[in-house]
């Protein structure tokens, strides 16, 4: 089984700061984002899975945007599963909560520590739906976990908050480990502070279980060697 690990706004720097094992793998380095001209979640997801740069076509409508399923490298498999994917597979009411309640954290109406409890629910839903996926025998199974980025915004700053953040993440990849034979993380983009809080960086983050050498690849490089299985 081949396992993609999407993680939405994992930052390559605090990876190697919180020495994060699991998440490094044998190999890891920075992608390259640079073809697009804002790094937003809708557009870099769905480029990733189809290889292409869809940004002209997601910004239409970006939320509501999706790609088919024969336009992905989930076509050259015979089973899979995409758990939560932006641009693809993703659960818009889900994560709809967490803009709002972004929104009212700024308007100052509820407290950090509320919103962070809506974003965790989130993250606890898509744990159980990921690791049910292992468990059923697919070829490929791809979940997006968007933790590190949602606490990241109101809190990237916080080195102590968010080291638990990439703990629970280093946690998930090393349970990953159990099901796989090969896995990639990748994440969208990084993160930058902004005093306590984040904001997205123009490069993101990939690892592999093998060595795999790769030089700041283009985060589209991926969908040619994900059909070809890594070989």
């Amino acid at each position: 089984m081949i396992v993609i690990l999407g993680l939405d706004g994992l930052e390559y720097e605090y990876v190697k700061e919180f020495n994060c094992k699991h998440l490094m793998q044998a190999s890891f380095g920075k992608t390259d984002i640079s073809m697009f001209s804002e790094p937003r979640t809708v557009v870099i997801w769905s480029s990733f899975l189809t290889g292409k740069n869809t940004e002209k076509e997601a910004l239409k409508d970006l939320w509501n945007f999706k790609v088919k399923p024969e336009e992905t490298f989930f076509a050259a498999f015979n089973s899979w599963k995409a758990i939560d994917v932006p641009g693809f597979t993703y659960v818009k009411e889900r994560h709809a909560k967490e803009r709002e309640a972004m929104k009212k954290f700024f308007d100052g109406k509820i407290s950090v520590e509320e919103f962070d409890r809506i974003a965790f629910e989130n993250h606890r839903l898509e744990k159980e739906e990921f690791f049910s996926a292992l468990e059923e025998g697919y070829e490929i199974v791809m979940g997006y976990f968007a933790l590190a980025d949602v606490i990241g915004h109101l809190s990237f700053g916080l080195k102590i908050k968010m080291k638990i953040i990439y703990k629970e993440l280093e946690e998930i990849a090393k349970k990953t480990k159990k099901f796989a034979e090969k896995i990639l993380i990748i994440s969208d983009h990084g993160m930058r502070a902004v005093g306590r809080f984040g904001d997205h960086s123009n490069y993101g983050f990939w690892s592999f279980s093998e060595e795999l050498k790769l030089k700041n690849p283009k985060i589209t490089d991926f969908c040619e060697m994900i059909k070809k299985r890594f070989e």
